[in-house]
């Protein structure tokens, strides 16, 4: 008799249960702070370019801004990024560390403040704001048109001194762009202390508002006071500075600014000199 062989295949064994494991909280860490910030950041320029479609594409950036923290809160600067290929430049928007003290709500308004530089540069302005910081009827025009306000606690000398440079967020801005502001007030986890000793600005940026009225910014790139906190006596017999542009742009400055600081022309990327240099 033939006994035929027959294979036998064993059932597979039931999956095992898997279970359910919640999400673990993403960690924060002190390395990636600044880094929460700036992507916060870069998130809120995106949302001020959708709705005002002339405020132009920047590199942001987020750092200490060093003793100059005591009077600037944030600067614009055009076409100071190249590209690794071709020449094409971009603009830059910065906003100083300390400035993360003031809440995201003050912050997003010193962005918004610089997109109003951005644009009025887009449309082939630009001049919206003196050497000596004041911000003009232009700024005004296009600050009031993004949802910024003039501060009610900046005081009538400061404003003869320095136009709409005060601004802060007005209600209907903070209503719109209210998404945003709670993203970065999410990513502010700290917050940088500022250095004691002030310095004068460098032009260009947010102003801190009423506190400056003894802070002298007339000259473009800013004046280091002593570490004393005293301030030099200053030549204000300014003289006139050219860059290598044609026709060259004209600044006038003080001797002493000129000396101690280089004052770059964004266009033609060349330090002012003066004419007989």
């Amino acid at each position: 008799m033939t006994t035929e062989a027959v294979a036998v295949i064993p059932q597979p064994a039931p999956a095992t249960t898997l279970e359910a494991v919640p999400d673990l909280p993403a960690e924060v860490t002190v390395a990636k702070i600044a880094a929460g910030v700036t992507s916060a950041l870069v998130d809120a320029w995106d949302a001020i370019r959708a709705r005002h479609p002339d405020v132009p594409e920047a590199v942001i950036s987020m750092a200490t801004g060093g003793r100059a923290s005591a009077v600037e809160l944030a600067h614009f600067a055009p076409r100071r990024w190249k590209l690794r290929e071709g020449d094409e430049r971009h603009h830059e928007v910065f906003i100083t560390a300390e400035s993360l003290a003031d809440g995201a709500a003050k912050v997003f308004g010193y962005l918004l403040h610089e997109a109003t530089h951005a644009a009025n540069e887009h449309r082939g302005g630009g001049n919206d704001c003196s050497a000596s910081q004041y911000h003009n009827k232009e700024f005004r025009k296009m600050a009031e048109a993004m949802g910024l306000v003039q501060r009610p606690d900046v005081s009538e000398k400061w404003k003869k001194k320095y136009g709409f440079a005060g601004t802060e967020l007005g209600e209907e801005a903070a209503k719109t762009y209210a998404k945003e502001i709670a993203a970065l007030d999410k990513a502010m986890h700290a917050t940088r202390t500022r250095d004691l000793v002030a310095t004068r600005t460098k032009g260009g940026g947010s102003k801190s508002g009423g506190v400056t009225d003894d802070v002298d910014t007339a000259d473009a790139g800013g004046d280091a006071e002593a570490p004393t906190g005293m301030k030099e006596k200053e030549d204000r017999n300014y003289v006139k500075a050219v860059c290598r542009c044609e026709p060259p742009a004209v600044i006038r400055v003080s001797p002493k600014t000129l000396e101690r600081r280089k004052i770059m022309c964004g266009d033609c990327m060349e330090n002012f000199a003066t004419e007989s240099a």
